[in-house]
């Protein structure tokens, strides 16, 4: 797909007034002006089409003496992408949503007049390039007067007017961030307000719909309708802290660096596709020319299909505490999983065949697939009628299926042939500590994927029995402390009959592998190997480290989802 044009996203700058203010009380909260100014230029570099500003361009609230000089600031820091950019209003800006239990206060005509004059009206839309940009001001919803109707008629009008062309929506609030029908809580519309503009946009075909307002990144779907919420600039919001497993980030989650940053999105004839750029936090004084280092990326590893052993669809209920929920819990999930992958350019990725059968996982399997990630998954025997059905209905999510089986001499050719005709095939030998004892070694309990390399010649003569053309290929695991260039090496067939399983975890599960050097030796190796052979795939054990349960060890990210800052060199 070739890119029309691109915009970009930037969310929660929370700029304050330079004389000072009493707006905050968090010490991370004194480094958003010079983050904001770092995440502009960090825009700038990009060259976008145009820029959309998701709300909470300022920290103080529009009842606050601060509110216009910090506005005033805002516009200053902005000028380097001042001639595309246009602005969302956030709570911050203009007011929270109506709610018995906000910690502010709802707009009013005083707070609608003092953003009019800072930032211009709080709902409108634009056209470029032929696609409509439909900005709306969420704090209205639900309020009940003459603004909120004035708002919902225009919405009403100019989305069914534009409903056979391509359109955008704006909304600094999310609709929702877990699922279309969760209780109302701070960082939701409410009913009947959500109800409503979730019919509208199915309705009238928005492709999309961006929000900010939560500092974290979500993504989800509705009829057809993608919704993202994306990251700030600021700072994140501690009350999500709970979602993750790692230790917590500074400020008691509040500062965790490698979630700032902005997105690019490109837009396309079929659709359109983001790209987000980490700011990692950095701050930028005035005056002060951006680093060498400001637009470093993670490796590329499109090359790679990694597990996903940790639970990646999962919903934690958060710990009810103020001053975001004191009455009341809300449901949420990690999506950062999702985020790295893209980051990391991964485009299949490896889970359990029991993830289709669970409707909560095959409705984020869609999410995945929308954003271009299918799965590659892992069945224990080859999956009886019921399964194979499932699969077939499913098949635009599926990629490959992975039969683990214990002895690769006793596959049943023609059921192999049968499933080869509906699905590209991996089959796995399931490898015991029962058939790998070693007396001079303690016996420890241990179960991996693949066959061992010492059994490259069974694999093969397995795939021997299969025409070139079926599909199907052999996975061969390539412990740790292996050579992936050795063990292809002995590989008799052509790579496109051929799968590495390469393991991060030690053979001795109550050993550690925390080897940062190691594993960007192993990595690097591997891009060098597909380059040379591009026709082989290669699936790696571990995206998300275990610091805790057996086999620790590192992944791609960290437990606080975070991509590790050593797959920030350069790769080769």
């Amino acid at each position: 797909m070739s890119t029309i044009f691109t915009f970009a996203v930037i969310s929660d700058t929370h700029i304050r007034a330079l004389a000072g203010d009493q707006s905050s009380p968090y010490a991370v909260n004194e480094k958003a002006n010079d983050r904001a100014r770092y995440a502009v230029q960090r825009i700038a570099a990009e060259q976008p089409d145009l820029v959309i500003h998701l709300g909470d361009m300022v920290h103080p609230l529009p009842h606050m003496a601060a509110y216009l000089p910090a506005s005033e600031e805002a516009k200053k820091i902005f000028r380097p992408i001042a001639s595309g950019l246009h602005f969302v209003p956030g709570n911050h800006d203009i007011g929270d949503k109506p709610s018995l239990v906000s910690p502010a206060g709802a707009p009013d005509d005083g707070s609608l007049r003092r953003y009019g004059e800072a930032f211009g009206d709080s709902y409108y839309m634009f056209k470029h390039d032929g696609v409509n940009f439909v900005v709306m001001n969420s704090s209205l919803v639900n309020t009940g007067g003459p603004a909120e109707q004035a708002q919902r008629e225009w919405l009403e009008t100019t989305l069914r007017e534009a409903k056979d062309q391509k359109i955008y929506l704006f909304s600094h609030y999310p609709p929702f961030i877990c699922s279309a029908d969760e209780d109302d809580h701070y960082d939701n519309y409410a009913e009947p307000g959500r109800s409503w503009l979730l019919e509208l946009v199915a309705e009238t075909g928005v492709e999309a719909v961006f929000s900010g307002h939560v500092h974290h990144f979500f993504a989800n779907a509705y009829k057809g309708v993608k919704f993202y919420c994306y990251p700030a600039t600021s700072f994140t919001r501690q009350d999500y802290a709970a979602l993750f497993d790692g230790p917590v980030a500074p400020e008691f989650g509040r500062d965790d660096c490698h979630k700032f940053g902005v997105t690019m999105v490109d837009v396309t004839s079929e659709g359109h596709d983001f790209r987000f750029l980490p700011t990692f936090g950095r701050s930028l004084e005035e005056g002060t020319p951006m680093p060498v280092d400001a637009t470093s990326a993670p490796l590329k590893l499109s090359f790679l299909t990694p597990h996903l052993r940790h639970d990646w669809a999962g919903i934690k209920s958060m710990p009810y505490n103020g001053p975001m929920e004191e009455f009341s819990r809300k449901q949420a999930r990690d999506d950062y999983p999702l985020l790295r992958l893209k980051q990391l350019g991964v485009s299949r990725v490896r889970t359990t065949l029991k993830d289709l059968e669970v409707e909560q996982r095959r409705d984020r399997m869609e999410i995945f697939h929308n954003l271009g990630i299918r799965f590659a998954l892992l069945s224990i025997g080859v999956p009886d009628e019921r399964v194979r059905t499932l699969l077939d209905r499913h098949h635009k999510l599926v990629d490959t299926l992975d039969i683990a089986v214990p002895d690769l001499n006793s596959m049943d050719i023609d059921k192999v042939r049968d499933l080869a005709s509906r699905h590209r095939l991996w089959i796995s030998k399931i490898t015991t500590s029962s058939s790998n004892q070693d007396p001079s070694r303690p016996f420890a309990h241990t179960v991996s994927c693949g066959a061992l390399p010492d059994e490259i010649d069974a694999a093969a003569a397995l795939m021997g029995k299969l025409p070139d053309h079926s599909g199907v290929r052999a996975v061969i695991q390539v412990p740790w402390g292996h050579d992936p260039v050795s063990v292809f090496a002995h590989w008799p067939l052509e790579p496109n009959r051929l799968v590495l399983n390469v393991r991060l975890a030690s053979d001795n599960p109550a050993l550690p592998n925390f080897d940062e050097e190691a594993i960007l030796r192993l990595l690097t190796s591997l891009d060098e190997l597909c380059k040379s052979n591009p026709l082989l795939e290669v699936s790696l054990d571990t995206f998300q480290d275990f610091d805790r349960g057996y086999h620790p060890r590192l992944g791609l990210v960290d437990g606080r989802s975070n991509i590790h800052a050593w797959l920030y060199e350069e790769i080769g």
